[in-house]
């Protein structure tokens, strides 16, 4: 009786102490997703000139903080050196000010809508806007210190976890390679090998391809500030270029970015804002013709149905972090799917008996 007692206490304190540390790391891993993934980011776009730095009997760890340092002069250097209408200007406008000027002007596009379509006089689409914009700017300006603090503690971060991960990146693959057993090795190696490449090239090829979308957008709206005032010309080129890495909804993201900008922070004319609707769309048609097709010639092979699918339930599950890795998860289950099928194949095919002669 005392030993069942006994095994049942022992299994039960087992059982709890599994439980919390699975609910530690979930806590843990909820709380670096942010960082973790930036670093993924950066450790994968440094990783080619890594490589080639090591050829020439650098240690990885130190070709990394090379090229940051590098990163950064270079990023410093270019802000410096930008083009006065190109640089970042200062937005000195009270919220009060915004929410007014939004609704002055959502009140004018209401009232030409009505002359022009009697059948939405009941709709005071005007209002309903004004008040969701003032909600979330409520919100944000709530939020802005715990955000604030939450980037620069990522800023931090995002370095310091993407250094280790470059220095001991490859040892801990071949520690975990290691418990494999025999039978999976050969399936596990190539396993990590396509996502290891996979994952490379597309994050690679991104962003890549989000600069010179973010370049594009800039020169776009360059020629655009000469018929009309295109203020924030770096800001909102930048933001066109950080969300293009979402596929199909960020251009849409950063468009209204700077709509909403120019009407609500300077009350600028729908002019200006078809001005920068007219250079996104320009952005975006170069990006489609020429930009993609160049850089992104050896992308995830993944259906389009299954980008849009990956992409809802990415960020139902994770919001905006969840779209930007949607895709590079679901290109890593596909490459696993596939592996672990012809690895079936293959033992399936070795345990049938040999035909009869």
């Amino acid at each position: 009786m005392k030993r069942a007692l006994g095994d049942s206490s022992t299994r039960i304190l087992t059982f709890v102490i599994l439980l919390a540390i699975f609910v530690f790391a979930v806590l843990t891993l909820k709380i670096l997703l942010v960082p973790l993934v930036a670093a993924s980011f950066v450790a994968y776009l440094f990783e080619p000139a890594i490589v080639a730095m090591q050829r020439r009997g650098m240690q990885r760890g130190t070709a990394f903080l090379l090229l940051l340092a590098a990163s950064g002069v270079v990023l410093v250097t270019l802000l410096a050196l930008a083009p006065s209408r190109l640089r970042l200007e200062a937005l000195n406008a009270s919220a009060a000010g915004s929410s007014e000027r939004l609704e002055a002007q959502l009140l004018r596009i209401e009232q030409r809508i009505s002359d022009q379509l009697p059948m939405f006089q009941a709709i005071h689409f005007a209002s309903m806007v004004n008040n969701t914009a003032g909600n979330l700017a409520t919100r944000l300006f709530e939020a802005l210190p715990g955000l604030i603090s939450n980037f620069i503690l990522n800023l931090l971060l995002v370095p310091f976890i993407a250094y280790f991960m470059v220095r001991d990146g490859r040892s801990l693959r071949r520690r975990i390679v290691a418990l494999v057993p025999n039978r999976y090795f050969e399936m596990t190696l190539i396993m990590l090998h396509r996502i290891d490449k996979q994952i490379g090239g597309y994050l690679r090829g991104r962003l890549i391809e989000c600069s010179l979308v973010a370049l594009t957008q800039m020169i776009a709206m360059g020629i655009a500030s000469f018929f009309v005032h295109q203020p924030q010309i770096f800001l909102i080129s930048v933001v066109c270029g950080a969300t293009n890495l979402i596929p199909y909804v960020g251009p849409l993201m950063g468009a209204g970015f700077g709509a909403l900008l120019y009407v609500a922070a300077y009350g600028l004319p729908l002019s200006s804002v078809w001005g920068l609707l007219i250079a996104t769309l320009a952005a975006h048609l170069v990006d489609n013709v020429a930009i993609a097709p160049l850089v992104l010639s050896h992308n995830v092979d993944l259906h389009p149905l299954t980008v849009a699918l990956v992409l809802v339930i990415g960020g139902e599950l994770l919001g905006i972090l969840g779209l930007l890795i949607a895709i590079p998860v679901a290109a890593s289950l596909k490459v696993i799917g596939q592996e672990v099928y012809n690895n079936y194949r293959l033992q399936r095919r070795a345990n049938e008996p040999a035909p009869e002669t």
